[in-house]
């Protein structure tokens, strides 16, 4: 393979727009949006660290490491060049771009010009070109022109060719979608987790936790609408014009053997109307395929109580959630009761009996899921989301009554999540409350997604706190502050900390130390775990 300074002149020779290396491709010289392959083979991690040793300083390493992406200049004999370094799902990628400034250096002489390189016949397959308008229902209009019909005079976005590095396999081939349906068909099969449609935007996707932008296309409000067809309902039309968003569950025309079904919530804007789309896959996930611990499986044997799953948006709860009630399927005798906002995933009957009930279709809110739910002869009650004060109160009722409800919550942690549910009702009403609290908590699980190591998935790192004696008197004392302390020392308990599902994490190779101190709650500890 040609040598880094051989190819910087090759770059600044054929006035080409930048020279950029990845992961598993031979290296690129980019001109007018064309890529170029030069001789030497795929380049593999060992050359890509060579080439990062000579341009990256530890300063800069160590912003690599805690941004995932630096910039900088790198002076050579044949010119300035800018340069920047990024971390992708398959591994690091650096590109330079030419500053159109020559090196300093007295009595500095143009460096000489060498024959370009052998080009590689197979370059890398362009964007596709779009002609024509698509279908009415598609919901996106196809870029006029792809980067290949730019006319030789328009100019390229100042960082244009240092961003081409920043966009990985999966989403040219969203590019190349013609439809709504398109897109969200190859969100099943690109294992994506969400796609963001907004008025009047470029559509974006989340895979592995990152948003990319689907450029070049344009979402219409009024197409949007009609691919929802039927599913905006008079009803959920009028929801959405009174509260300015709806939930819905929307179902792909059948694709073969396979269904495509979506959680969907549908929402008014400043810019217009807007909706994210979220996959339900076609089967329950065992808790060992979301390489949950163990531990949780427990949770499905208490015989009456309140459990719940907390965390931020797009954590897994609900998924958790299922795989939780599909293990109580699949080993008890019980009749479960699911209330969901709308329904993601679809059970079969297995040793228990199970019956799906969808907010909005069969029952009018979650709240009067319960109440209705307590004269249906359930055992568990899984209740989607306690969003509400009517719904925490009937929830607690339920467990109170005999019934094993589970339920998310939006929180960071166990204890940020009780003080939630109980800051809800009048002051006048919390003290009574905590103590009911206290009596029927069994377990709050938290969890968070983060990105692998190699960038290839996300794992989610667990704290699991079960409700013993010394976690209950917390409750009814208002010192959920001091919930850490029992924590750390409830492991014979079923316990697990935060921090020690990161260390675990760590140490199988699935998150880098860097990754896990960020967002330990005790970074301190967590290092002393690390290097004992």
């Amino acid at each position: 393979m040609l040598s880094l300074t051989e190819m910087l002149r090759t770059l600044t020779g054929a006035g080409a727009d930048s020279l950029q290396f990845r992961p598993g491709q031979p290296p690129l010289l980019f001109k007018g949006g064309e890529p170029r392959a030069l001789d030497g083979g795929p380049l593999s991690q060992a050359a890509l660290s060579q080439l990062m040793d000579a341009v990256v300083d530890a300063d800069q390493l160590a912003a690599l490491v805690a941004r995932g992406q630096v910039d900088g200049v790198y002076v050579h004999e044949s010119g300035r060049f800018q340069y920047r370094v990024r971390r992708l799902p398959e591994g690091m990628a650096v590109a330079f771009r030419p500053t159109g400034k020559r090196s300093p250096g007295k009595g500095s002489r143009p460096a000489p010009r060498i024959p370009a390189p052998r080009i590689r016949t197979e370059a890398p397959e362009p964007e596709p070109e779009v002609a024509g308008p698509p279908p009415r229902a598609s919901g996106v209009v196809p870029p006029v022109a792809s980067a290949r019909a730019r006319p030789p005079s328009a100019p390229a976005r100042e960082d244009e060719s240092l961003q081409a590095i920043d966009e990985p396999p999966w989403l040219a081939r969203f590019r190349q979608c013609r439809t709504l349906t398109d897109m969200l068909r190859l969100m099943m099969l690109e294992r994506a987790s969400d796609l963001v449609l907004s008025t009047g935007r470029d559509p974006r996707v989340r895979k592995i936790g990152d948003y990319r932008a689907v450029t070049g296309h344009t979402v219409r409000e009024k197409a949007l609408l009609e691919t929802l067809g039927d599913m905006m309902t008079p009803a959920r039309k009028a929801r959405l014009e009174e509260e300015g968003s709806v939930d819905l569950g929307f179902e792909l025309p059948a694709d073969g053997a396979d269904r495509h079904r979506f959680r969907v919530n549908v929402f008014r804007t400043i810019s217009g109307l807007a909706a994210a789309f979220r996959p339900v896959w076609g089967e329950v996930p065992g808790l060992g395929e979301l390489r949950l611990p163990e531990a949780i499986a427990e949770l499905g044997e208490f015989p009456y109580g309140l459990v719940m799953v907390c965390g931020p948006t797009g954590s897994g709860k609900s998924t958790t959630l299922s795989a939780l009630v599909e293990h109580i399927n699949a080993h008890h005798r019980r009749h479960i009761l699911t209330l969901e906002d709308p329904i993601e995933y679809l059970f079969e009957d297995k040793q228990s009996i199970i019956h799906q009930r969808e907010v909005g279709v069969h029952v009018t809110s979650f709240a009067a899921g319960l109440r209705d739910g307590l004269r249906e002869a359930p055992d568990v009650i899984l209740v989607g989301e306690m969003r509400d004060l009517e719904t925490i109160a009937a929830a607690i009722t339920a467990a109170e009554t005999g019934h094993l409800v589970l339920s998310t919550l939006h929180s960071g942690s166990a204890s940020q999540a009780i003080d939630r549910m109980i800051d809800i009702f009048p002051e006048h009403q919390q003290q009574q409350i905590r103590m009911q609290v206290a009596d029927v908590l069994r377990a709050v699980v938290t969890q968070r997604l983060l990105p692998t190591h190699d960038g290839s998935s996300r794992v989610p790192v667990v704290e699991i706190v079960r409700a013993n004696y010394a976690i209950a008197n917390m409750i009814r004392e208002r010192r959920t502050h001091h919930f850490t302390t029992a924590i750390q020392s409830g492991r014979k308990d079923g316990m697990l900390p935060f921090d020690t599902s990161l260390a675990e994490l760590v140490r199988q190779g699935d998150l880098s130390r860097e990754a896990a101190l960020r967002v330990a709650r005790d970074a301190k500890h967590l290092r002393t775990m690390l290097d004992g």
